[in-house]
């Protein structure tokens, strides 16, 4: 199994960018996306490393566990 098939599947439909994932991910593996119309998180699949710590701290299920 590859590093990056262990990352969470994201989906930015829901995501309001409260940026909970940001601050909780220990491999900077999460950025923020903001426009004036728009914000929400984008993964970085080559920096993830699983924790899932993403999956248990999003307010709005944004991540799920593969």
């Amino acid at each position: 199994m590859k590093k990056s098939d262990k990352c969470p599947s994201f989906s930015s439909k829901n995501c309001t960018g409260c940026w909970k994932c940001v601050s909780a991910c220990p491999q900077n593996a999460i950025g923020k996306i903001s426009f004036l119309w728009h914000r929400h998180a984008k993964v970085f699949r080559a920096r993830c490393i699983g924790c899932n710590k993403c999956v248990s701290i999003c307010p709005n299920n944004c991540f799920t566990k593969r």
